[in-house]
């Protein structure tokens, strides 16, 4: 009953009309249908992520009324998931580089083939990237995708449009664009103001340091004619210390001196609070509507957003040189900076179920999404661009956010991308090549010493985890099978 009910019962456009509805029995009277799931309990476990357990819980009541599942949803810590030798639940929502080393522990189901390919069921209605990369392992779809955003450019328009700047398309003018904006006197305020003032604002506290600077290595480093990027994919030899990646670092130790003293602490939310405060010029971070910002935040303030900067040239690793892009600088998005999963346990009684409600939690149907009431997600449905309001934050206006909404369909369409370290170990390496920053930030190192004992720290690292392991791992969260 269950495998039925996947291929056709909720197909998210069509499950609520399932629900009780009345049918006829052959003399004409009304005989009332018990709901397709009727008896059924299932248990959703949401990992480290309150605001989205929270949303989950209010519409626990809607699932019941149309399916007849009972649905208990339980928090889950991060600490706990990874001791786990089987999940203690039929479905978990976490973040989405989690998948890497459930996925490696055998703990998941794949997502039914019938499902992804109803016509009806909205599986080709995810974008592209989240669908059939982000939430696949090997190749095979492994995950629901809830929302995972990338970094983005803000940027002041008005200031912008003062100096004759266009939205940076390279490094190399959002550099040129820090520089110039970091003098107050540029900006209107007055020069000895007391209100701080920074040309940008980036996201280089501790867990953030790190992926801050694969998405501005990325578009340099993502070679299309070869998989190798942060590893070399025959040997797992590190690349974090190739030419793409210093030239990155130095571009980014260069920038943090047009920022705040305590660069080195930010987070994506308070770059993005800070700029709403009207402290910078430039930042790096994403919009959501779910993390509250301060009442006194100006509410006209000239917001718009853009991608972030590409670069006209790319290193080839396998001969050692950098090519030309002949068509411009290419833009490339790091993904698995944050972002939300739903995942299927391999050990539930009703995987079948447990995927109509990953799918209906990650629909059209609701009134709202759930997954957009955790500051870590974002629009992930072509269907959503029009909601792009429930997304963003209250004071940006409805044509910025109208714009963000486009620059995220557009973002996860596109035929380059790199992952964000989606292997087992990831916070290990990530801690590494933080620590790779900070230092070269403080004067502590130059970039090409930081990030070669950075590379020493992650061949350590491989290891102590198991080289072939690790590198069968690398292989799948490519897409290949080892």
């Amino acid at each position: 009953m269950a495998r039925m009910f996947s291929r056709i019962a909720l197909s998210v456009v069509g499950l609520a009309v399932l629900a009780g509805c009345p049918s006829s029995d052959p003399t004409g009277k009304e005989v009332s249908k018990s709901p397709p799931l009727a008896g059924i309990t299932l248990r959703l476990a949401v990992v480290d992520d309150p605001a989205l357990a929270a949303a989950v819980e209010k519409v626990c009541g809607e699932w019941k009324t149309q399916t007849g599942a009972e649905l208990s949803v339980e928090p889950l810590a991060l600490a706990d998931l990874a001791k786990m030798d089987a999940l203690e639940a039929d479905a978990v929502v976490c973040p989405s580089h989690l998948l890497a080393p459930l996925a490696e522990r055998g703990l998941l189901a794949p997502v039914p083939t019938a499902l992804v390919e109803s016509p009806s069921g909205g599986w080709m209605d995810f974008f592209e990237l989240a669908r059939s990369h982000e939430a696949a392992w090997a190749g095979r779809p492994m995950a629901f995708p809830l929302g995972s955003p990338v970094l983005v450019c803000y940027y002041r328009a008005d200031l912008f449009d003062k100096h004759g700047l266009r939205p940076p398309t390279t490094w190399k003018e959002y550099h040129e664009a820090a520089k110039l904006l970091a003098a107050r006197e540029r900006t209107g305020q007055t020069p000895d103001g007391d209100a701080p003032w920074s040309g940008t604002l980036e996201p280089l506290a501790p867990g953030w340091a790190g992926l801050t600077l694969l998405a501005r290595a990325a578009a340099a480093a993502k070679h299309p004619d070869n998989y190798s990027t942060l590893f070399r994919i025959q040997t797992m030899e590190p690349l974090i210390d190739s030419p793409p990646m210093i030239r990155a670092l130095m571009y980014l130790v260069a920038d943090a001196k047009f920022g705040p003293a305590d660069a080195t602490t930010l987070s994506p939310d308070a770059v993005r609070e800070r700029f709403w405060r009207g402290q910078a010029a430039m930042a790096l971070t994403w919009p959501t509507g779910a993390a509250s910002l301060p009442e006194d935040v100006p509410s006209d303030l000239p917001v718009a957003v853009t991608e972030l900067p590409g670069s006209a040239d790319v290193f080839n690793i396998d001969e050692g040189k950098w090519d030309s892009r002949r068509d411009g600088p290419n833009r490339v998005p790091l993904l698995g900076v944050s972002g939300r999963l739903g995942v299927l346990s391999r050990d539930s009684e009703h995987v079948d179920a447990a995927a109509d409600l990953l799918m209906w939690l990650s629909g059209t149907d609701l009134s709202a999404a759930p997954s957009a009431q955790s500051p870590a997600t974002t629009l992930f449905r072509r269907s959503q661009v029009r909601q792009a309001r429930m997304w963003t934050e209250a004071p940006m206006a409805p044509a910025a956010s109208a714009a963000y909404a486009e620059l995220t369909e557009s973002t996860f369409q596109r035929e380059q991308w790199l992952f964000a370290l989606r292997i087992p170990g990831r916070g290990e390496y990530l801690a590494a090549l933080d620590e790779a920053v900070g230092r070269a930030i403080e004067g502590k190192a130059t970039p090409t010493e930081a990030l070669r004992d950075a590379a020493g720290h992650w061949r350590d690292i491989t290891r102590r985890l198991g080289l072939e392991k690790q590198h069968a791992a690398y292989l799948r969260s490519l897409g290949l099978e080892p």
